[in-house]
């Protein structure tokens, strides 16, 4: 028998038969889908921007995912995966693929193709396309998933149609495909109206009546419409003394009950809950270990954290939860804000919690004690100290395959330095499968494991005699607990839900059989609530599902009492609800038919939109609802929302996700200004998320930029124009290209003279700082800082970028003042959480100081600055450590600090730093030759002047020069004498390089000569 793959419904294999056990990671299982599917080859650059669009090892986790697939689809008749280094794809010809064989039988006309093929093509479809493989966080495939999923859907719809159509004489016949395609699409009235005609012809009067109600319903709760004339029409052939509306008995109010008993015994176990109790000894005694608690769903692992907790109390510690969800994986901190919140509720005095709360909900007012991510870091763990008190502390999350890289990065920094004088411990829980495909999290355990802190736990199968005792705490009257055990495979979960649902003697039906089971008892608006809760993919509250239609509050507080006994959902500490287990949300939410889903999905990001000017955490979830539900417009919204906040928050790979996301939404929103804008906004926090020397590996962002740009100036948009041609002039600038840069930042002040005076201003300023930093057209910079300065005094308003240009020119011309102009700018930056501005006038602040020779204040800022700078990413850091080491060089002749330099100076090489590198090395030089090395302060201002003249910077030039001329190189020292004799404009050269030439020449020229040239 041929290798079979079933491609609708969930994906499975079968070789002779038998059912192949597929990879647990999900993103390989939907690798395998996409191959299959597709059936065709693809590049390997293309797999891995589709699934593995990161910064670690994309093509070492595509070849593992192969690695993997390889012996699933490989066997001795085929090698069907065939990859090459360029090349991946998969050849099906020798097997049968379910999808290709319902494509062969409906050809392309369904209405042409012969009844008894339409039947075995109904027979092979086994639900929706790829079902259960949705990535959320991997948009290229999950935007293919959706389109394809729908195209499926709707070529089952049509086939079911047709057969109706042809079966109609033969209702009995026709009934179970009219059954079935509004299982496919619940929404479609003329789907119910087959379903009442079809029974009304079988002289079922009362059950189409009955089904009539039903699907009225269905209408009103889902479109908020009433039943068009098909389903009226339908409904009139039934006789009149049967045409009644049923009563429908409200339930009575009903408080909410909270979860009722302790937890349950913990049954097996024992060598894990040994290893716990040791762990948890160890914390009391200042070890600080972390806990990994692996398995597969439904395994126990939520249970075990439970027992984490239960241990850590017992000694008279507290346990602060939290739990990742995967429609959350992209607001950053949102394990910490949850678990903050709940800390907060527990003590209506704790101020700083609810402060801390705040600010990673929203990323803004930030007070001065976590003003950077540093800051924040130290904060969030100096609250979980302050919570403890004199208590033993366990911090316990659960699901981090979830987690976003932000509290990734926070759990991190939180294992490496918490400590409580009492104990500490943290413990986390994660199914083994999806961890791999998280790289933030993939990258917090290698870091952990590397440093010998992470103790692993993982969960196997119960054996035998710890299922049967487990089960046998809620078997049912003649169940034979034995055979539960043998048929759930020691699947705690399976186990306790097999119990609860079976019938006498019935064993072989599958845990999604079971769980459909319970779903079938509920009343159908419990039902549908259950549904619409798990679309949430998180905690949900009453309120959550009142603003989406369930409005009657007796009707929904019974129906979620309902669900409470039933143990399908239960009570959270801050009133919320969860699904006892994931595996009830994923089969809640599958019984939503792809169209019924994509309509759930709007209905929540409507009720999201509402509530995300209070709380910004909101963007990230609406972006993911709006996605689901097509609703590009929204989703394009939420994603620059959600990108500028993660910005404020350091977040910088989360506001790259998020920029990318929506610019790929962008192109489907029809042309207009609004899709200009939107464009342009999401370009912008594209290209600080990738602030420095990394932004010259962006080119395909220029385009982009210049793109939007030519089609701002064709609909007159010229903010957004001057915008465009500003991040034009911040990426040339980066890649070393003075005179481009130059052009952008001209054309962005042109353009912002035709836009409102709010943005002319800010445009003239920034124009103007750009031409300082090129150190070009200085008198033209002049003129741009005075009118920025006179609209902004009419506007009354302050500008951090023209309290930025004032002290770069300031710096220019030599005068004090350009301190306290840069510490104006900084306070605004940091008020405004711009983090690269915050960066930029941070690294002046500590360039004045050094120009000053104030080495302990060039110290104490690269302090500040290097936080900062971290947080923006690797590149930022080399310049920090440069001017560190030249501080510490002009203090100190230790070798230290020579290691330090030139180490330093090797790092501004590998960024390709060119600007930084220059300054770096002029200063290095001017240093060493106070100190009488002249043969390293003489190669590094040869380097510094090789550098400074590619870059055209005249007064790197001029300093390299004087440098070289005072160790007696005769060439510099005949063009400093001219330039000396020359009249000078203060345009034309800075104070600063001025000094220099007058410094060398009183260095090698006798006194009254240089007093000669001097003057």
């Amino acid at each position: 028998m041929p290798l079979q793959i079933q491609m609708t419904g969930e994906l499975q294999l079968f070789r002779d038969g038998l059912p192949v056990s597929l990879p647990a990671s999900k993103k390989t299982r939907a690798l395998l889908g996409y191959l299959v599917a597709t059936a065709r080859s693809h590049r390997r650059e293309r797999l891995c921007d589709i699934f593995w669009d990161g910064p670690d090892d994309p093509r070492g986790e595509l070849r593992w995912s192969l690695s993997k697939i390889r012996p699933l689809v490989n066997d001795q008749k085929a090698d069907r995966l065939v990859a090459d280094r360029e090349h991946v794809g998969i050849q099906t010809d020798a097997a049968q693929v379910d999808l290709f064989q319902i494509r062969s039988l409906v050809a392309d006309d369904p209405s042409s193709t012969s009844t008894e093929a339409l039947k075995r093509a109904v027979e092979l479809f086994q639900g929706e396309f790829l079902d259960g493989l949705d990535l959320p966080s991997c948009y290229r495939f999950q935007e293919w998933c959706m389109a394809e999923r729908e195209a499926v859907s709707r070529l089952r719809i049509s086939v079911l149609g047709i057969l109706i159509e042809r079966l109609h004489d033969a209702p009995a016949d026709a009934l179970p495909y009219a059954r079935q395609m509004v299982t496919a699409d619940p929404l479609s009235e003329p789907g119910h109206a087959s379903v009442v005609r079809l029974l009304v012809h079988s002289n079922r009067s009362a059950e189409a009546l009955s089904y009539y109600e039903h699907a009225r319903r269905i209408l009103e709760i889902e479109l908020s419409t009433k039943p068009g004339e098909e389903l009226e029409e339908a409904r009139r052939l039934l006789a009149p003394a049967r045409r009644r509306v049923a009563e429908h008995t409200r339930c009575p109010y009903l408080a909410k009950s909270p979860r009722s008993g302790p937890s349950r015994a913990l049954i097996g176990r024992h060598a894990e809950r040994a290893e716990i109790d040791r762990l948890v000894s160890a914390a009391l005694n200042g070890n600080t270990d972390v806990v990994l608690i692996k398995g597969e769903p439904g395994i126990g692992k939520s249970r075990m954290l439970d027992y984490v907790a239960e241990t850590v109390a017992a000694t008279g510690g507290v346990a602060f939860r939290s739990r990742a969800f995967q429609s959350e994986a992209i607001r950053p901190y949102g394990i910490w804000t949850d678990m903050l919140r709940t800390i907060a509720r527990a003590d209506a005095t704790a101020e700083r919690w609810r402060s801390i709360s705040n600010v990673l909900t929203d990323g803004m007012s930030a007070p001065d004690a976590f003003a950077d991510r540093s800051g924040l870091f130290e904060y969030v763990v100096d609250t979980l100290r302050t919570a403890a008190g004199d208590r033993p502390v366990a911090i316990l999350v659960d699901d981090v395959q979830w987690l976003d890289e932000a509290s990734a990065a926070l759990l991190h920094y939180v294992a490496r330095q918490c400590r409580t004088p009492m104990g500490f411990l943290l413990g986390c829980a994660a199914r083994s499968g999806e961890i791999g495909d998280n790289a933030p999290v993939s990258k917090l355990l290698r870091a952990l494991a590397r440093e010998d802190r992470l103790r692993e736990i993982r969960l196997a199968a119960l054996s035998a005699q710890d299922t049967a005792a487990l089960v046998q705490t809620v078997a049912q009257e003649g169940i034979d607990p034995s055979s539960i055990a043998a048929q759930s495979g020691g699947n705690p979960l399976f186990a306790l839900e097999l119990a609860r649902t079976r019938c006498p003697g019935e064993i072989s039906r599958t845990i999604e059989t079971v769980i459909a089971d319970q779903f079938a008892s509920l009343t159908d608006h419990a039902r549908d609530l259950l549904a619409w809760a798990a679309a949430f993919g998180r905690n949900f509250t009453g309120e959550d599902l009142a603003r989406l239609g369930f409005v009657d509050p007796a009707e929904l507080i019974g129906a979620l009492l309902n669900l409470e006994r039933r143990e399908l959902i239960h009570p959270l500490d801050d009133g919320s609800y969860d699904f006892n287990h994931d595996l009830v949300r994923q089969a809640a939410y599958r019984t939503l038919s792809h169209p019924r889903r994509r309509l759930v999905h709007r209905h929540i990001a409507r009720s999201l939109r509402s509530d995300l000017e209070r709380d910004f955490t909101l963007a990230g979830e609406l972006a993911h609802h709006a996605e689901l539900a097509g609703d590009f417009e929204e989703a394009v919204r939420a994603c620059e929302i959600a990108g500028q906040r993660a910005l404020r928050l350091f977040a910088n790979a989360d506001a790259a996700s998020l920029a990318d996301r929506g610019l790929h939404h962008v192109q489907a929103l029809a042309d207009g200004p609004a899709k200009i804008e939107a464009r342009m906004a999401l370009l912008k926090v594209r290209l600080f998320a990738a602030t420095g020397p990394r932004m010259q590996r962006l080119p395909p962002l220029a385009a982009s930029i210049e793109e939007t740009i030519q089609a701002a100036q064709r609909l007159l948009l010229s903010d957004v124009a001057a915008t465009g041609h500003y991040l034009l002039s911040v990426l040339n600038q980066q890649a070393g290209q003075p005179e481009q840069a130059q052009k952008n930042t001209l054309d962005a002040a042109a353009a912002g003279r035709s836009a409102g005076l709010a943005i002319s201003a800010h445009q003239l300023a920034n124009t103007a700082r750009c031409l300082l930093e090129l150190e070009t057209d200085v008198h033209r910079a002049r003129t741009l800082i005075a009118d920025a300065s006179d609209l902004a005094a009419s506007l009354d308003v302050e500008l951090c970028e023209l309290h930025w240009a004032r002290g770069l020119l300031q710096r220019w011309d030599g005068e004090a003042d350009a301190i306290g102009s840069t510490e104006r700018a900084l306070l605004l930056a940091q008020y405004e959480q711009d983090r690269w501005r915050e960066y930029k006038c941070l690294t002046l602040l500590a360039m004045l100081a050094l120009e000053d020779d104030r080495y302990s204040d060039v110290r104490a800022r690269c302090t500040e600055l290097m936080v900062v700078a971290k947080r923006l990413g690797d590149d930022e850091t080399p310049f920090v450590s440069a001017l560190d080491a030249l501080a510490l060089l002009a203090s100190s002749a230790e070798t230290e600090s020579l290691d330090a330099l030139d180490q330093a100076l090797a790092q501004l090489r590998a960024v390709d730093d060119k600007s930084y590198l220059a300054y770096s090395l002029n200063s290095a030089a001017r240093l060493q030759m106070k100190r009488g090395w002249t043969g390293p302060a003489f190669q590094n201002a040869s380097a510094a002047l090789s550098i400074a003249s590619i870059l055209h910077r005249v007064n790197e030039v001029t300093i390299a020069r004087s440098l070289l001329a005072a160790m007696g190189d005769h060439t510099a020292l005949g063009q400093m004498v001219g330039l000396a004799r020359q009249p000078h404009h203060p345009n034309e050269i800075s104070a600063r390089a001025l000094s220099a030439v007058q410094s060398a020449l009183l260095r090698v020229l006798p006194s009254t000569m240089a007093s000669t040239v001097r003057e």
